[in-house]
């Protein structure tokens, strides 16, 4: 495990989060690969209810709904919370409470690049067992530490950046505080490598919304073609198998009963 060696306070998390972009537009990529994780999901589907912790301005949600799931969400900051009700989206402001909701009351919790912002994300993911029922799934992901890009240069590794990130995993380590937690592993992969977050490492490298547009291209491209579609495969399960891709995505089914609030 890797710590920040600061401790922020209330006050400079809130000032930080009050401006944090709320991105609103859902490319066709990011849709899709919405759509392969929700098929991963419907063996789960019993109660119909699925939560996001951490939702933004609630995509991933969105898309869930037009497949028949009850969404519900979590997030701070007045911009993502009002795009998530504008699309009817049961949202609660600030950390995840189990006393907003019955124990194991969802088939699913999804947890899309947050424990990273965490001092103590241990306790989150007790408090996301709590509200999930036994046999039901958590989806986490979150950078990895042993990526590639900070293998290469880490003083430019932007992931790491106080007060916004404070906590980071490798691969043992993510699945460790996650099975401790009471969750049974049922896949694990490290996979990517962002060419937005390269373009504009530390130091302030790279137009930010022109990488992220030439990101944005490239996985539009490698979508179009069947082999680029078979590089990127090879590469990703090149990444996986050496675990130095840029992301950890793992899906953990909760196990036993649902702890007491």
């Amino acid at each position: 495990m890797v710590h920040t060696a600061m401790e922020p306070t209330e006050g400079e998390l809130a000032q930080y989060y009050a401006n944090y972009p709320a991105v609103t537009e859902l490319s066709p990529v990011t849709a899709k690969r919405y759509n392969e994780l929700l098929d991963r999901f419907e063996p789960y589907r019993k109660t119909g209810r699925l939560i996001d912790v951490g939702c933004g301005s609630g995509l991933f949600l969105r898309v869930a709904a037009q497949r028949g799931w009850e969404v519900h969400g979590t997030e701070y900051g007045e911009r993502p919370i009002a795009a998530c009700k504008a699309h009817g989206i049961k949202i609660l402001e600030g950390a995840l409470d189990p006393a907003n909701y019955p124990p194991g009351h969802f088939d699913v919790v999804c947890s899309f690049e947050v424990l990273e912002h965490l001092v103590d994300p241990s306790s989150e993911l007790n408090r996301m067992a709590i509200i999930l029922r036994p046999g039901g799934m958590l989806y986490a992901t979150t950078p990895n530490f042993n990526c590639l890009a900070r293998r290469m240069a880490p003083s430019q590794w932007n992931v790491a950046n106080y007060p916004e990130h404070l906590t980071y995993f490798t691969p043992r380590t993510f699945k460790g505080m996650i099975t401790k937690a009471g969750f049974r592993n049922k896949w694990l992969m490290t996979t990517g490598f962002s060419v937005y977050r390269w373009r504009t490492g530390k130091g302030g490298e790279g137009n930010k919304a022109q990488a992220k547009a030439t990101q944005e291209n490239l996985r539009q491209a490698l979508e179009s073609k069947w082999h680029l579609r078979l590089a990127k495969n090879a590469a990703n399960f090149i990444f996986d198998l050496l675990g130095m891709g840029d992301s950890m995505k793992g899906g953990f089914e909760r196990i036993g009963s649902a702890p007491a609030k």
